[in-house]
């Protein structure tokens, strides 16, 4: 592997970490195991597009890119911005066009 792709794959291996840990203090707080897990997961998405974003460890922002379109997915906007609103609602923000309101 390259030194940028070790970079990246240290930022998930602590980003799972981080959020394994703050998924267990907080345990208790669940009524039940589908609550935790969409708080878990919710949680590591985050701190993934903050990674993708640049907000995170040595890594620069990077793009996504559609390989066969060309477009770049994340191009004008905070994917970590984004993806709190939509995980909470993802069918109130998305029109039949596929566009986000």
């Amino acid at each position: 592997m390259t030194r940028e792709q070790i970079k990246f794959f240290n930022e998930l291996a602590y980003i799972q970490e981080y959020c394994v840990n703050v998924t267990l203090s907080k345990e208790k707080k669940y009524c039940n195991t589908e609550e935790l897990l969409k708080d878990a997961t919710a949680e590591v998405i985050y701190r993934i597009m903050e990674l993708i974003d640049g907000y995170s460890g040595e890594l620069q922002r990077c793009n996504i890119v559609n390989t066969i379109t060309g477009e770049v997915i994340n191009e004008g906007i905070e994917l970590h911005d984004k993806c709190v609103e939509f995980l909470e609602n993802p069918f109130l923000l998305v029109n039949k066009k596929g566009k986000l309101f």
